[in-house]
């Protein structure tokens, strides 16, 4: 069981909170403790059983780290969930288990996890590693420019396409003044598409450009998103105009009309 944490807020002077943790375990007291302590860390924690509703959870939002219970759902789950999760993940994920196995710890750093602690870990070691670990990624993060998918076109502030405003400096798309809540993923899927206008892009283009990964085992994550994006900007999600599928090659943005408002 995790034992308590006496730590400060920062890493090496540099603030990482708050953060938002997926924890998919299902031993309720461990989760109880993990979310007590981190609580007053100012760290918000998400519970979820299954291979399933971690997915979801993780497509549909942010998160600063996700923690998995390797004995939650076994290796075989677990490595698949990694697998497929991996490039939506912009922050660190740690695995926990009870018993110690170099062969699976390989396995799992081979799928790009950051850790692989036991359960049995120090609770100071545990937080010492997550905010280390988040705070590499936000740093990494800052100092990469704010929208690397605009490099080399028109930088703008604010662009215009039919009823939708794009705002680039708050990095929110409104209709009608009202905030479509996109993520920051499908915000950044978003700026690229509409940067390739007129360009028919495949899914592992726009998952190199937009996720930063070249060698991952699905493309499924570019669909998940497009989807999630459509039913979001789009007025009517099965009817796109947005975002147009080409089948059996990918996604297309075209508008001659697009206006951009410049700096």
């Amino acid at each position: 069981m995790f034992s308590s944490y006496g730590g400060g807020k920062s890493v090496n002077g540099e603030s990482i909170m708050p953060a938002k943790i997926l924890f998919l375990t299902k031993q309720l007291k461990i989760f109880i403790r993990l979310n007590e302590r981190l609580g007053e860390q100012k760290y918000t924690v998400f519970n979820v059983t299954s291979q399933q509703s971690a997915a979801q959870a993780i497509a549909s939002q942010d998160f600063s780290a996700v923690l998995l219970d390797l004995d939650c759902i076994g290796l075989d789950e677990t490595a698949q969930l990694i697998a497929q999760n991996r490039p939506v993940v912009n922050g660190p994920i740690i695995v926990l288990a009870k018993a110690w196995s170099q062969e699976v710890m390989l396995m799992l750093f081979a799928l790009k996890i950051d850790d692989f602690l036991l359960t049995t870990v120090p609770f100071s070691e545990l937080l010492a590693r997550l905010k280390q670990r988040i705070w590499i990624y936000q740093t990494h993060r800052h100092q990469q420019p704010q929208h690397p998918e605009l490099e080399g076109a028109v930088k703008s502030s604010t662009i215009h396409l039919d009823d939708l405003t794009i705002d680039l400096q708050h990095y929110q798309v409104t209709r009608d003044n009202h905030d479509l809540g996109l993520t920051p993923k499908e915000f950044k899927l978003l700026i690229y598409l509409i940067n390739h206008n007129g360009q028919v892009l495949n899914r592992e283009q726009i998952l190199t450009k937009v996720w930063g990964y070249d060698e991952l085992e699905s493309s499924r994550i570019v669909d998940i998103h497009i989807s999630h994006l459509r039913d979001k900007i789009e007025l009517d999600s099965k009817n796109p105009k947005i975002i147009k599928t080409v089948r059996g090659f990918g996604y297309i943005f075209e508008d001659k009309n697009l206006k951009i408002d410049y700096q």
